[in-house]
C-alpha cells in the first residue's frame, strides 16, 4: 500500500503480468492504452514468451474465408466447439495467396503490404513494402511449376522469430537482381541486407523457421540439394551440412518445421498421393535425416 493512503494498493509488474495472462486475450490490446507501465508489461519479452506458451496449449483451427474483394485480411467472429474442445477462427482474405506462419502468428504478403496477424488476440499489423526493383520474373531464371504458388514480386520469403531479442522478422530474397531485405515487425523498419551472387533461392520454395533461423531448400535439376539458413539475430547466411536422403530428392520436396526440428517432406509415389517426411536428427546440429513414422 502507498504510504499515507491505506486504501491504495501497489501491484508489482510481475504480478500484473500474471494477472494479464488470466484475462481474455482479446482484451489485452485495449489495456496497452491504460498506462505506459501496462503497455511495457504487455510488450515485454517475458510476457510475450509466457503468452506464446499458453496460446500453444489452446487448440485453435484457423479457417480461411476465401475472398477476392481486395480488402485487407481480417478476422471474423470465432466459433467454439464444446464437444471437441476446439475454437474455430475464421480469416477473411484471398486464400489463393501464399502465406507463412510461426508460433501462432500468420504472415500474409501482398503486392505493397505485409500483414502479420495474431489470431488469438485479433491483432493485425500492416507494413508497407519498399518498391520492388523487378516485380516481374526473368524468363531465363524463372520456371513455372504446377505445384507452386508465388509471393508478390516473385521472391523467396521467410518469417520467424529472433530468439535473442524476441522480435519477429519477415525476409524477402530476390533473384534478378539478387538482393535481400528484412522487416523488423517490432519497429516496422525495412532494411536491405546484402547483394551478393552466392546466395540464391528458388522463388517456388517455401521456408521454415526453427530455433531462431529461417531455412530454404535449394534443388538443382540434377537432384543435388543444399539448405540455406539465415540467423534472424545476427542476420548472417550460412549453408547447412547436407544430410543424405535414401532415394535422392525430388523437385516437389519442401522444407518444414515439425516438432521444432527441421524436416524435408516430399512425395514417395506417383501420382503424388503419399508423402514421406524426414526430420533432422538432434535438432539442427545433426547431419542425419531420420524418417518420421
Amino acid at each position: 500500500m502507498e504510504e499515507g493512503n491505506p486504501n491504495s494498493m501497489y501491484l508489482s509488474a510481475h504480478l500484473l503480468g500474471e494477472l494479464f495472462l488470466k484475462l481474455p486475450l482479446k482484451s489485452l490490446g485495449r489495456f496497452k492504452s491504460v498506462s505506459k507501465e501496462w503497455k511495457s508489461i504487455l510488450e515485454s519479452k517475458w510476457f510475450v514468451d509466457k503468452h506464446l506458451i499458453l496460446a500453444k496449449s489452446c487448440q485453435k483451427i484457423l479457417l480461411a474465408y476465401d475472398c477476392e474483394c481486395d480488402v485487407s485480411p481480417s478476422l471474423l467472429p470465432g466459433v467454439e466447439d464444446c464437444e471437441w474442445g476446439l475454437e474455430f477462427v475464421y480469416l477473411h482474405c484471398d486464400a489463393t495467396r501464399p502465406s507463412m506462419s510461426y508460433e501462432g502468428l500468420v504472415c500474409f504478403p501482398e503486392t505493397e503490404w505485409v500483414n502479420v496477424l495474431n489470431p488469438s488476440t485479433g491483432q493485425l499489423r500492416r507494413f508497407h513494402c519498399p518498391s520492388l526493383l523487378n516485380p516481374q520474373p526473368n524468363s531465363t531464371t524463372f520456371r513455372e511449376e504446377s505445384w507452386t504458388t508465388y509471393f508478390p514480386g516473385y521472391c523467396a520469403m521467410g518469417f520467424g522469430r529472433d530468439n535473442a531479442k524476441g522480435s519477429y522478422k519477415v525476409v524477402r530474397i530476390f533473384r534478378d537482381p539478387n538482393y535481400c531485405d528484412i522487416l523488423d515487425v517490432n519497429n516496422g523498419e525495412w532494411r536491405k541486407l546484402w547483394k551478393p551472387n552466392r546466395y540464391k533461392v528458388d522463388v517456388a520454395r517455401k521456408s521454415a523457421c526453427v530455433n531462431g533461423s529461417v531455412y530454404w531448400l535449394r534443388i538443382r535439376h540434377d537432384h543435388v540439394y543444399t539448405i540455406l539458413a539465415l540467423d534472424l539475430h545476427t542476420e548472417e547466411f550460412h549453408d547447412v551440412p547436407r544430410p543424405p536422403l535414401p532415394k535422392g530428392i525430388m523437385l516437389e520436396a519442401q522444407i518444414a518445421n515439425i516438432r521444432d526440428r527441421l524436416a524435408i517432406a516430399m512425395p514417395v509415389s506417383h501420382p503424388l498421393q503419399r508423402y514421406g517426411v524426414w526430420m533432422m536428427h538432434h535438432k539442427i546440429h545433426g547431419a542425419r535425416l531420420i524418417p518420421l513414422v
